[in-house]
């Protein structure tokens, strides 16, 4: 019933591995566990099923398409139709060189992912017992140097919100896509005052907008926001409280929308009440890139989350604590300052050239 290859011509070697074999089949027929492994493909797939039922109670869509993406790559690497127990445990050092073959440009942080995903996959299938723990795939080191994204350029920002403010933005012979452009450009805004992520703004209904009030900042009138993101909808599962400028976008939003319910979406479909497609705002977002000519000017690839990486970095120059800023963020402080910390010198002479006061009895007075 159980046929083999020891895949050695050398016999004693082959006798070796006879009896683990053997050793191993017995252990299993007594503790009831499978014999015949699954395939690479029967075991993805099974493993896509469990993922696919946690989108939304710890996982969303967009998580779950990223696994089934990285899955993807571990396949065409290690074959469809190998038997998990006939993989060679040592091909794993040739996984990034498979990948950069085929994809010159893939970032470390992406094989970093991928790696993940693939030890995630071996331990659920070592936890089933179709495979035992040695087979958990050990990968070589990459680099561990951070990948900082480049913040926007205050002019990039200024030249990004006024096209999309314009009349000509929103002046399209299809009022579907005039529609979309609108609360695309209230997106954007949202984005740059809040800091939040792509997902987390999309999934924003209006429950979440607590707070609409008008407030003094440096002697300039403001409206000032606040949202309470749910954990379903943030990216780390946790619940958090932001606060930011333009809070008048919101009020904007409200008198156009057909969709004002407390569980309606902010950035909505005017006619099905549905998310907006994420497709549109891809689209719209590539057609202002090319009307402006900002890409062209880029080496690195701008997108929306460029403009998460503005507004912290902003915030920061504002001399916002660092720690206050990661809580409204909804990320750790050692990601804010390996991300955001890129801070002029120049800009931050004054406060380290401060002078420290103190009163009478020797404590430091706080201005």
């Amino acid at each position: 019933w159980l046929r083999k290859s020891l895949r050695t011509r050398d016999l004693v070697e082959a006798k070796r591995k006879g009896r683990e074999l053997w050793m191993e089949t017995i252990g299993k027929v007594q503790s009831s566990q499978p014999i015949f492994a699954p395939t690479t493909a029967e075991l993805v797939n099974r493993f896509l099923e469990v993922k696919k039922s946690e989108v939304g109670i710890n996982k969303t869509l967009g998580r779950y398409k990223t696994i089934r993406t990285q899955l993807g790559w571990y396949l065409e690497f290690v074959g469809p139709d190998e038997k998990i127990t006939d993989i060679d445990r040592n091909i794993w050092d040739d996984y990034y060189r498979f990948r950069r073959t085929h994809r010159p440009d893939v970032t470390d942080m992406t094989l970093t992912g991928e790696k993940s995903t693939i030890r995630a996959l071996y331990r659920w299938a070592i936890r089933l017992d179709y495979l035992p723990q040695r087979y958990l795939p050990e990968f070589p080191p990459l680099s561990t140097e951070v990948v900082k994204r480049r913040a926007l350029t205050r002019e990039e920002w200024r030249t990004i919100y006024e096209c999309m403010r314009s009349k000509k933005w929103t002046n399209v012979d299809d009022p579907k896509m005039a529609e979309q452009r609108r609360f695309i450009y209230w997106f954007v805004l949202v984005l740059g005052n809040l800091g939040c992520r792509f997902g987390e703004a999309r999934r924003l209904t209006w429950n979440n907008i607590k707070k609409i009030q008008k407030a003094t900042v440096d002697g300039r009138n403001e409206t000032q926001v606040t949202v309470n993101f749910l954990k379903s909808q943030t990216k780390n599962k946790r619940e958090r409280t932001a606060i930011g400028r333009r809070g008048d976008v919101f009020n904007t939003i409200k008198r156009y929308s057909n969709f004002t319910k407390p569980t309606d979406y902010v950035f909505v479909d005017n006619d099905t009440g549905e998310q907006l497609n994420k497709k549109a705002y891809y689209r719209h977002w590539k057609t202002m890139l090319d009307e402006t000519g900002l890409q062209e000017q880029s080496v690195e690839k701008l997108s929306f989350y460029n403009i998460r990486h503005f507004y912290a970095t902003q915030r920061l120059y504002s001399g916002i604590s660092p720690y206050l800023l990661a809580k409204m963020m909804g990320c750790g402080i050692h990601y804010i300052w390996n991300h955001y910390g890129q801070i002029d010198v120049e800009k931050m002479a004054k406060d380290a050239i401060k002078k420290v006061n103190y009163d009478k009895e020797g404590n430091v007075v706080i201005k």
